[in-house]
């Protein structure tokens, strides 16, 4: 029997590893990006459970249906990940960061984020995702336990996964019920209409408490970095800290 994941209480700390690119539009938009599980990072997100059902004497009969579930969630969930520890890892600087290895570590708790985010008409979840090398096939029935599963090998991540669903995308942005019916074909049927990213708005001064510069940076880029704080959001410039990572 399958269990749903757990949610991680407010005061539970996370971080968020981010390259200057990303860090540089959340300063200047005020906003942070939800992504389409199909383009994350990671290009087996949720469609490694396909991998791990085809040894099931289910799949054979199933394969169809299954793999289309997959494909739609896959086509209609939008995350936000971030890492549940209570102090930096260098193995996710060295995952997150690009080959110039320039960027930010930002650092809040689950309940800051929630109050900074400003979900307008969207519902969301959140959870505690769940490492493990086995998926079982009636698990299939819950939505909530496809999206926060990952394989074991990337358990060093440790995520708090924040998510939100396509089918409010299309709930709440159309008014139309012709439009509303259009769209809810095109999701039902795979088709690739929809929004890759979605933006919200955060309060950036509620999120951070903490923003800790990327350990590779030379003195002239960290200068560049405060600068950059100190120019569009002077007031985390005394929340800035140096990594403990000495290399």
């Amino acid at each position: 029997m399958f269990q749903t994941p757990i949610r991680p209480s407010n005061e539970s700390i996370i971080w968020r590893y981010i390259g200057l690119d990303k860090f540089i539009d959340i300063l200047l938009t005020g906003t942070i990006k939800f992504t389409l599980a199909s383009i994350a990072t990671d290009k087996n997100e949720i469609n490694w459970i396909l991998k791990n059902l085809e040894e099931s004497k289910e799949f054979e009969t199933h394969a169809e249906s299954a793999s289309k579930h997959i494909k739609n969630l896959r086509n209609s969930t939008y995350i936000s990940c971030w890492t549940m520890k209570e102090n930096e890892s260098r193995s996710l600087w060295a995952t997150y960061l690009d080959s110039t290895k320039q960027g930010v570590a930002i650092k809040s708790n689950v309940g800051n984020f929630i109050k900074a985010v400003d979900w307008n008409k969207f519902s969301f979840s959140y959870a505690i995702v769940d490492y493990r090398n086995e998926f079982h096939f009636e698990e299939l029935q819950n939505n909530i336990v496809i999206i926060n599963t990952k394989n074991k090998a990337y358990e060093e991540e440790a995520e708090v996964r924040f998510f939100i669903t396509g089918l409010d995308e299309i709930i709440t942005q159309f008014d139309k019920p012709e439009i509303k019916h259009r769209i809810l074909m095109d999701y039902l049927n795979g088709t690739e209409s929809h929004k890759k990213i979605i933006s919200l708005k955060i309060d950036l001064d509620l999120l951070i408490s903490e923003l800790m510069i990327s350990p590779y940076s030379s003195d002239w880029q960290k200068k560049n970095i405060i600068q950059l704080i100190k120019d569009y959001k002077p007031e985390l410039l005394d929340r800035i800290s140096n990594s403990s990572v000495n290399e």
